[in-house]
């Protein structure tokens, strides 16, 4: 029941604000997932946190992981 309100509900602006996980004012597909995890209970805030890696995965900032920026990445540990 629980799903169902969650994935059929209208999302207000508030909604908006909290999902954006990254604070650039927009909510991409992934951080809307997050959110919508997040609500039904299925992952925390502390979890989402830890996941947040990717900026600093992202060495050549393309907005993709690749090998390329990995091995970056390891290098500069």
């Amino acid at each position: 029941m629980l799903a169902k309100w969650v994935l059929n509900r209208r999302i207000t602006t508030m909604d908006l604000e909290a999902a954006d996980l990254d604070g650039d004012r927009q909510v991409g597909a992934a951080e809307f997932v997050l959110y919508k995890l997040k609500e039904l209970g299925k992952i925390s805030q502390e979890e989402i946190s830890s996941f947040l890696e990717f900026d600093r995965l992202d060495v050549d900032q393309s907005g993709t992981l690749s090998a390329y920026d990995l091995t970056l990445a390891q290098t500069h540990q």
